[in-house]
């Protein structure tokens, strides 16, 4: 499989506190059995939908740069998966942190981020040479492409003061853009509030912002750093009620079938599914 994970998530998108609510379990014995349900229901959702819901780094290596050698697009055509693009298996990318590929020497070089264009809109996420470039020419060898990127719905953040730091790899946000931000296990700092739209009043340094309620307002100014772990960005309610409903058949039932009320056997599918993440496909 060319998809490699490089870095877990920090954070799951679902707390202990939260599954066991929805599970209606007040005791802890079963605490270490939920924590690990949670993070197999989440490894399934997102081999299902080809997504990393929290932050995660990940490397997809390929044999070559994709050809023909055309350059462009068709004319006309309002949108195109051209035959030279690199499309990345994994949604949504927030950023491309490397073109790598071994030359005909078999040294390792990075392609210029000068040299390629992103469109991160796109799902899947598109890698082309810029117009009047082309991909270099790779050692014709397995494995001699590795792009790096990141991906997910939202990133760990820390506040301080009137500034927030996204940690670790992100997309980098200009002033005036929009971001809404999102917490697991506690609660925003006090005056912001969970999915509401805040904009960048400024960029302090590389990942450190500082957040206006409207665009070109000052900067708002934070009393307190929040609990719990903040998030730029939302994962969405429905994938986390999947989560959830999955999570209380793998409880309750502990098994591949489920035996209702009415005394009908039925198949939980996707319980085999689990083992999609570690396949590996020929």
């Amino acid at each position: 499989m060319p998809l490699q994970i490089l870095q877990e998530p920090a954070v799951e998108p679902l707390t202990l506190a939260e599954a066991k609510l929805h599970l209606r379990v007040d005791i802890p014995d079963d605490d270490a059995l939920i924590a690990a349900l949670i993070t197999s229901v989440r490894q399934y959702a997102e081999t299902i939908t080809r997504r990393a819901f929290i932050q995660q780094v990940w490397s997809y290596v390929i044999d070559s740069f994709p050809g023909p050698t055309l350059i462009g697009v068709p004319w006309g055509k309002t949108f195109t998966l051209p035959a030279h693009a690199i499309e990345i298996e994994k949604s949504r990318v927030q950023q491309v942190l490397a073109v790598d590929y071994l030359d005909m020497s078999g040294n390792p070089q990075g392609m210029p981020a000068a040299d390629y264009t992103v469109d991160y809109s796109s799902e899947p996420c598109r890698i082309t040479p810029v117009f009047g470039r082309i991909w270099p020419i790779p050692l014709p060898q397995i494995g001699a492409v590795n792009v790096r990127f990141v991906a997910g719905y939202a990133a760990p953040v820390v506040f301080s003061g009137s500034t927030v730091a996204v940690q670790g790899a992100w997309k980098p946000y200009a002033a005036g853009d929009a971001v809404q931000f999102s917490n697991v296990g506690g609660l925003l700092p006090a005056g912001l509030s969970p999915g509401t739209s805040y904009f960048i009043a400024s960029v302090v340094a590389p990942g450190v912002y500082t957040l206006a309620v409207a665009p070109g307002g000052p900067a708002i100014v934070l009393s307190d750093a929040g609990s719990g772990v903040s998030l730029v960005g939302v994962v969405p309610e429905g994938i986390k009620s999947w989560m959830k409903i999955r999570m209380t058949s793998l409880y309750e039932y502990r098994g591949d079938v489920v035996i209702p009320e009415r005394g009908k056997v039925e198949p939980l599918a996707y319980v085999d599914r689990l083992l999609d993440p570690y396949k590996v496909v020929f």
